[in-house]
């Protein structure tokens, strides 16, 4: 299971070297416009965003969109666990523990106060599973809510299958440029409109 799951993280580390920052971003674009479309970001009034890092679906331009409108909370990383913070603003960021830029620490937002979940992953299947950076700080933090849960990937971060463990939470959503993988196992390409 370990050496599988190094091999697809390796594979996916070589693929986003070859990714130019221009398609980077023009993707994330993409995937970022599906996102604010669904019914779980129209309807959802606090959204934990992650703060990227080069290679992941940029989401720092979202943030900056939406806080206005919504409220939106970022995790920090405290010893093995995550706590969610209100986001209020690029100046109240510092570097994390993993050099991701985290809220400063001021009054906790728990996962019952949060309505949908954004996170990122080094890969994704098409039965909704997530394969993170190995430490496990979403799986913990999400095993116990219900809330939806959306994943933002490029494409070539989709596979058909990858290796799984029993504690893995599994998707609501997954987003790519141009597929959706819903949690009930199916994955439909999008029509030219957006819609699914």
């Amino acid at each position: 299971m370990i050496r599988e799951k190094e091999l697809v993280r390796k594979e996916i580390s070589r693929l986003k070297r070859s990714l130019s920052d221009g398609t980077a971003a023009c993707l994330s674009q993409k995937i970022g416009g599906r996102l604010i479309r669904t019914d779980a970001f129209q309807k959802a009034g606090c959204i934990a965003f992650y703060h990227s890092v080069k290679g992941e679906v940029e989401t720092v331009s979202l943030i900056e969109e939406w806080c206005r409108k919504k409220k939106i909370v970022l995790p920090a990383v405290s010893g093995k666990d995550l706590r969610f913070y209100s986001y209020t603003g690029k100046e109240s960021l510092t570097a994390g523990v993993f050099g991701i830029r985290e809220p400063a620490p001021s009054e906790e937002i728990t996962a019952e106060q949060i309505d949908l979940f954004i996170v990122p992953g080094i890969a994704f299947d098409r039965k909704g599973n997530r394969m993170g950076r190995g430490g496990g700080y979403y799986d913990r933090f999400l095993s116990g809510t219900e809330k939806p849960v959306i994943g933002l990937c490029f494409g070539f971060q989709l596979l058909e299958q990858i290796p799984t463990e029993v504690h893995d939470k599994k998707m609501t959503l997954i987003l790519t440029e141009d597929i959706t993988v819903s949690s009930h196992h199916q994955s439909h390409p999008t029509r030219h409109d957006g819609s699914v």
